[in-house]
C-alpha cells in the first residue's frame, strides 16, 4: 500500500503538460512530416534572414524554449550557497559524474551503436555533453531529493555550459576521433560552436536572471505562483515549434531512413539506465561507507542498532548511512540533460533539418517518460533500502568516514 501510494504521488506531481510531453513530441513530429511529405512547399516556409546560421523565426522559437527553466534557477541564492562548505564535496563530485564521466558514457555508447552513422552520432554525442539544468528540478522533487543541493548543481552547470559546450562540442565530435582541422565540417569551428552557445544560452540566461531578479524583488515569494506559471508553458510551446520545423524540412527524408534514425534510441536507452543505476548505487556505496556510533557501542553503518531493536528488519541494510536525499539528487542529476541546448546548438551548426537535430529531438522524447519511470523506482529504493536520512534513530550520531 505504502509502495502503490508512493507511486500515486510521483504521477500526481507532474503537471498536465510534463505527462503529455512525449504524446505531444510524436503528435508534432507526425505533423511536421505530414506537411513535408504531402505539402512540399513548406519545406521552404522557413527560408530568410539567419541569425548564428539559424532562421529568424526559428531562432526566435528557441531562445524562447530556453527561457522558462532560467527562470526557475535560484540566481539570487548563489553566494548563499557557495559559502557553505557543505556543498563541496557534492558539488566535487557532480563535476566528475556530469562533465567527466557522462560525456564519455554516452561518446562511447553513440560510437557503439551509430559507427557508421557520422550525423546521427554527432546527435547523440552533442546530448550527452548537454547537463540538465530544467526537468531534473522536477524529477528531484517527485523523487523527495535534496532540493537545495539540486539548486547548487543546476547553477553550476548552467555557468560551466557557457564556458566548456564549445571545447567539448569540437572535441567530442571531432578531435577525439583525431580529425585534423580540414576534416572537420566547412561550417563546423569552435569560433561558430562558442558564438551559437553564446546566443542559445547566453541569451536566455541573461533574460531568465533579470526576470527571476526582477520578479523576486517586486513580487516576493508570489514570484514562484504569479510569475512562474505564466513563464512555463512557453519552454513547451517553444520547444513542440521547433520539433515541427525540422520535421517539416526533413520529414520526407526521415520517412525513407527511418531505420537508421530509430537506432538512436538504442544509446540514449542505454545511458539513461546506466546512469541512474551507476550514480545511484556508487553513491550509496561512498555515501555509506561511514561508522556511527551511539552511546553504547560503535557500529559498522547503523544498521545494527535498527536490527538489535527489531525495526526495519525487512529492508536492504548494505551502506545504510548514505542519505537518500542526497544520492537521489546526484542520481537525477547525471542522468538528466540540457535537450534545449542540445537541440538549438545542433540546429545552429548543422541546420534545422539535419540528422544531427533529429537524433536531438529523441533526448526530450525518450528522456521524459525514462526518467519518470525511474522516479518510481526511487521511491521503491527509499522504501526498500535503509537510509540515515529516512530510516535511521535521530539520536545516532554520524562519526568519520573510514578508508
Amino acid at each position: 500500500m505504502r509502495l502503490s501510494n508512493n507511486l500515486l504521488e510521483a504521477v500526481r506531481g507532474l503537471s498536465l503538460m510534463d505527462k503529455l510531453l512525449p504524446l505531444l513530441i510524436i503528435l508534432s513530429m507526425i505533423l511536421g512530416i505530414l506537411l513535408s511529405v504531402y505539402v512540399p512547399s513548406t519545406r521552404h516556409a522557413f527560408e530568410g534572414t539567419e541569425i548564428v546560421g539559424v532562421s529568424l523565426p526559428l531562432a526566435f522559437g528557441l531562445i524562447v524554449m530556453i527561457i522558462p527553466p532560467l527562470c526557475k534557477v535560484e540566481w539570487e541564492n548563489f553566494f548563499k550557497f557557495f559559502r557553505s562548505d557543505k556543498y563541496l564535496k557534492p558539488i566535487l563530485w557532480s563535476l566528475v559524474i556530469n562533465w567527466i564521466i557522462c560525456p564519455f558514457l554516452m561518446f562511447g555508447l553513440a560510437w557503439l551503436t551509430l559507427f557508421d552513422q557520422e550525423e546521427y552520432r554527432r546527435g547523440i554525442i552533442m546530448i550527452g555533453l548537454a547537463r540538465c539544468i530544467a526537468m531534473v528540478l522536477i524529477w528531484n522533487e517527485i523523487s523527495d531529493g535534496d532540493s537545495t543541493l539540486c539548486a547548487v548543481i543546476v547553477l553550476v552547470n548552467s555557468l560551466l555550459q557557457i564556458v566548456l559546450y564549445a571545447p567539448y562540442q569540437i572535441f567530442f565530435c571531432y578531435t577525439i576521433t583525431g580529425s585534423s582541422p580540414n576534416d572537420i565540417d566547412a561550417n563546423v569551428s569552435y569560433e561558430l560552436v562558442a558564438r551559437s552557445v553564446a546566443f542559445f544560452l547566453g541569451i536566455p540566461l541573461l533574460i531568465g536572471v533579470v526576470v527571476r531578479f526582477l520578479g523576486k524583488f517586486t513580487m516576493g515569494a508570489k514570484y514562484e505562483t504569479k510569475v512562474l506559471p505564466i513563464v512555463g508553458p512557453w519552454a513547451l510551446i517553444g520547444l513542440l515549434y521547433t520539433i515541427i520545423v525540422i520535421f517539416i524540412e526533413k520529414g520526407n527524408d526521415f520517412i525513407k531512413d527511418i531505420g537508421s534514425a530509430l537506432r538512436c534510441f538504442i544509446p540514449l536507452v542505454i545511458y539513461f539506465l546506466i546512469t541512474w543505476f551507476g550514480t545511484f548505487y556508487f553513491m550509496r556505496w561512498k555515501l555509506g561507507r561511514k561508522t556511527v556510533t551511539s552511546e553504547t557501542t560503535e557500529l559498522l553503518c547503523g544498521c545494527e542498532l535498527q536490527k538489535e531493536k527489531n525495526v526495519n528488519k525487512d529492508k536492504w541494510e548494505a551502506y545504510c548511512s548514505a542519505k537518500y536525499s542526497e544520492v537521489i539528487t546526484q542520481t537525477f542529476t547525471a542522468s538528466s540533460n540540457n535537450f534545449e541546448l542540445s537541440l538549438a546548438i545542433s540546429i545552429s551548426l548543422y541546420g534545422s533539418g539535419s540528422k544531427e537535430s533529429i537524433a536531438a529531438t529523441f533526448g526530450p522524447l525518450l528522456e521524459v517518460p525514462i526518467l519518470l519511470g525511474l522516479c518510481f523506482v526511487a521511491r521503491y529504493l527509499k522504501f526498500k533500502y535503509l537510509w540515515i536520512d529516512v530510516d535511521m534513530e535521530e539520536d545516532i550520531d554520524l562519526g568519520e568516514e573510514t578508508n
